[in-house]
């Protein structure tokens, strides 16, 4: 990406964040109960003039600019109707930056009765205290919602805070699944699940594209599965 459209991607992102943000819903598939249980909400952007602008780079730019929070408050608004149905589990991705916030608590109002269906995952990336990141999970407990630590342990180097945080899920990164391929891989990955069953966390596997994947995620006891094998993300139309 050249420097002139990196100019005009950020000056995009900073003033029509609302305008090119869409969510999708991708689901969710609980192996003991055979069937979907929930629906995580992803970001999509995509802009008139430069066409799909790639998640990644958007989300690094919102971090940088110190703007993640209004994604996420934009993301929390948008889901707020689909909530208030009591058969879908909605889990959304909320920045450590966000919930350490003063007003977290105040913004996550809106949701109004639709706690106990909200999920919401949180990955450990940039700087935050993790004192007040404590009192918030417990907060967030208390109402109702259920917290799920993502890309777990790629993106959880501080273990200790597991155990600390009160955290109910723990989803193991996608990352991991492309060494199943190998004994080596596949031991490592049932080391960590049966670390997890030992912290008595629900886990949840992502990345899941094969059937061969899914047999052995299977085999090892994983509670919930995700992945394009088990269903692709949906657009909010579908959905509906």
């Amino acid at each position: 990406m050249g420097s002139e459209q990196k100019y005009e991607l950020d000056n995009i992102l900073k003033k029509d964040l609302m305008g090119i943000i869409k969510i999708v819903f991708q689901p969710i598939y609980s192996l003991k109960e055979n069937r979907t249980i929930a629906y995580e909400v992803l970001s999509r952007f995509y802009n008139d003039k430069i066409g799909e602008i790639p998640t990644l780079a958007a989300i690094e730019f919102l971090e940088r600019s110190n703007c993640i929070h209004v994604l996420d408050f934009l993301v929390l608004e948008r889901i707020e109707k689909y909530l208030l149905n009591k058969n879908v589990q909605i889990c959304i991705n909320i920045s450590p930056a966000t919930i350490v916030r003063d007003d977290f608590i105040e913004k996550l109002s809106v949701l109004k009765k639709g706690f106990k269906n909200l999920q919401i995952e949180i990955t450990e990336r940039g700087n935050f205290n993790y004192k007040n990141l404590t009192y918030k999970i417990i907060r967030l407990k208390e109402l109702g919602v259920k917290v799920v630590m993502d890309d777990f342990p790629l993106g959880s180097s501080n273990l200790e805070n597991l155990l600390k945080t009160h955290i109910d899920s723990v989803k193991i990164d996608k990352e991991l699944i492309k060494y199943l391929k190998n004994n080596k891989g596949r031991s490592t990955y049932k080391s960590i699940v049966k670390f997890l069953k030992e912290l008595e966390c629900e886990i949840i596997t992502e990345g899941i594209e094969t059937l061969e994947e899914l047999d052995f995620i299977k085999g090892i006891g994983v509670d919930l599965v995700q992945g394009y094998f088990i269903g692709k993300p949906i657009s909010e139309v579908e959905f509906k």
